[in-house]
């Protein structure tokens, strides 16, 4: 565990690019290779092998937590003070004999293949809330395809800005958060500056949908916020100007976006 420790927070140093905290890409599995570790966890628990021993555990049992729950176990618990060991353990048990065997039931519906998207879960309001990552399967089962080019605009700072035409520029950009419809200002005071840019859309959503970002470059979206106000319709946006009205949370809509070209920045 502690090589793991070391190299996330070498990537947590090397590749933060954008405020909060970067997850690691490979925390993130199919169903089908979920399915397999849980599988594997089940066969430990009828040997008397699970998480309710601690730490004082089987080899087996301690190289998968290492390998699958690393980041949440390591680097989650550092980070947050209500977060325990404990809870990353318990969490474990409850996943393997629980949560994961509805994952699909609750949230297939959302998606045309889940089995070829990828999930993981992190810490978030006083649990380990599901993500799914934002890859081009989730785009391409999305939009039909990875060409989604929208006007969009984001908030920031002056070095926010610098940092996202400094990435244009590479030819490695990341994926931000933006809008096109606010009904409430912006929570951070700091992100003064409005950039106006062309962004390439990896998702769409009505209302905003805390997001996370990846070492990859991508972002990773809390999917107990796929739901959406009403029974009509979820928070999915499946085509690009399909959420550009009216926000029903009175807060703002979200496009997760590869920012392509600066237009103009503008003072709040």
């Amino acid at each position: 565990m502690k090589l793991l420790r070391e190299y996330i927070r070498e990537l947590l140093n090397e590749k933060a690019r954008v405020r909060g905290y970067i997850k690691p890409s490979s925390s993130f599995h199919t169903l089908l290779q979920w399915e397999l570790v849980v599988e594997e966890l089940l066969q430990l628990q009828k040997q008397g092998v699970d998480t309710r021993g601690g730490m004082s555990l089987n080899q087996r049992l301690l190289q998968i937590i290492d390998e699958y729950f690393g980041f949440q176990y390591n680097i989650e618990v550092e980070r947050y003070d209500l977060l325990t060991q404990k809870n990353i353990l318990d969490f474990i048990e409850d996943f393997t004999n629980h949560r994961f065997w509805g994952l699909e039931r609750e949230f297939g519906s959302y998606f045309p293949d889940i089995s070829k998207l990828k999930f993981a879960y992190f810490y978030s309001r006083g649990d380990l809330e599901p993500h799914v990552l934002m890859d081009e399967e989730f785009t391409t089962q999305i939009y039909g395809g990875l060409d989604n080019q929208k006007r969009l605009s984001h908030y920031t700072t002056q070095a926010g800005v610098e940092r996202i035409q400094a990435a244009i520029d590479s030819g490695r950009p990341f994926d931000i958060s933006c809008f096109t419809v606010a009904e409430r200002p912006f929570f951070r005071p700091e992100s003064s500056l409005v950039v106006e840019l062309i962004g390439n859309v990896r998702g769409g959503f009505r209302s905003d949908i805390k997001s996370v970002a990846v070492d990859t470059g991508r972002r990773a979206c809390n999917m107990y916020r796929l739901e959406y106000p009403g029974k009509d319709q979820d928070n999915i946006c499946r085509e690009l100007d399909s959420c550009d009205s009216e926000v029903r949370t009175s807060l703002w809509n979200e496009y997760i976006a590869t920012p392509e070209k600066i237009l103009s920045v503008k003072k709040v």
